[in-house]
């Protein structure tokens, strides 16, 4: 096989190599190689060559590729074959084009075998197919494609390469790779999925920090938090916006359980008026005789500060000088009105009562 030492950019080459080296908006795109028998006097020549000197065949692209860790190398596959040869060929040349986003092709690159060449014989003689890699270095971030030949074979390298990617249908699944699995609940075994459904009662959408519509109804584990959430709006969030999601997994809920609601105790006075003077006689049959007293107390009071009076549940009386038993306490505007039963001989300017809260959080 011929010699090359490696391919050089010709003037135009190198013009296009620097349009597109860190330009998003630019793609360096090769196209094909052509390969050929004429010779040069030195490698000073390459830089304004605008194509092989002496075409005897084409090679197509059955490859390309970026590698490294900084993805800064281009490695280009070319195949071709001696199937369309109608005499032995020296192969000393060899040409790779490409064009940017103009469309312009251009020689890009070529190389020259010297007196380093050999012979490709007739298919009648010895049929060969023949498999040329070159390797470029880029900018990284750069763009590069390939018109890639759809009609080109699979080398023994790639074959090899898929084999071992291939998923053999008898080995057991991993985290790495799909397999056969056995359905249950022990170890090394997998949850039917719509097992997930039946005990949840609501469709798992997937992972909430992936980038996709989320439905409204499905659910969505959330890997930040480790969560899992209820979709209440068709939304694109990646993240467990309030708006958006409610937390329902086991553990969210037992702490919205055991936060459900708030106990407030407080003293209120009731200033500024003998109670006697607004008491009414309440006469029922199955209670007797209660009496329903009015006192004013202040929503601004320090004691109200951690208070929604929105969330109120209940307000229950729970002690007071001189009753028997209270039976009802409830706020109307700023006043608290008192249904209760209370020895009708207290007469004082600073009544007061103790009262529970209980809010709901």
């Amino acid at each position: 096989m011929s010699y090359f030492e490696g391919l050089k950019l010709t003037k135009k080459g190198e013009q296009l190599q620097a349009k597109i080296n860190g330009n998003l908006s630019e793609t360096l795109t090769f196209t094909k190689a052509k390969l050929g028998s004429g010779s040069i006097t030195s490698n000073d020549e390459i830089r304004f060559l605008t194509d092989v000197k002496e075409v005897w065949g084409t090679a197509n692209v059955t490859s390309c590729k970026i590698q490294g860790d900084e993805k800064n190398i281009v490695a280009i596959e070319l195949q071709f074959s001696n199937a369309e040869l109608r005499e032995d060929k020296i192969f000393r040349e060899i040409g790779l084009y490409a064009q940017g986003n103009e469309g312009e092709e251009i020689l890009y690159a070529y190389a020259n075998a010297g007196d380093k060449y050999d012979y490709i014989p007739l298919m009648k003689d010895s049929p060969h197919s023949f498999i040329i890699v070159i390797y470029f270095n880029i900018t990284s971030g750069s763009k590069v494609d390939a018109k890639i030949d759809l009609h080109s074979y699979v080398s023994l390298q790639e074959f090899n390469e898929g084999m071992n990617k291939k998923v053999n249908k008898t080995d057991y699944a991993s985290a790495e790779q799909y397999g056969i699995v056995k359905y249950g609940t022990q170890e090394n075994t997998a949850l039917e999925g719509n097992k997930f459904t039946q005990m949840m009662g609501k469709d798992y959408g997937g992972i909430l920090n992936e980038i996709g519509l989320k439905e409204v109804g499905k659910t969505y584990f959330d890997k930040n938090t480790k969560k899992l959430y209820l979709c209440k709006n068709n939304n694109s969030d990646i993240s467990a916006n309030i708006n958006n999601y409610i937390a329902m997994d086991s553990h969210s809920i037992l702490e919205r359980l055991e936060n459900l609601f708030t106990i407030y105790r407080l003293r209120i006075y009731f200033k500024g008026s003998d109670i006697s003077g607004n008491r009414m006689l309440i006469n029922t049959a199955n209670f007797g005789s209660y009496y329903q007293i009015e006192g004013s107390f202040n929503y601004n009071d320090p004691q109200f500060r951690n208070i929604d009076f929105n969330k109120i549940i209940c307000w229950c009386a729970e002690e007071s000088p001189g009753r028997n038993e209270y039976i009802l306490v409830y706020p109307v505007e700023r006043k608290i009105v008192i249904g209760a039963m209370y020895n009708q001989g207290v007469n004082t300017s600073d009544y007061w009562i103790d009262v529970r809260i209980i809010q709901a959080n």
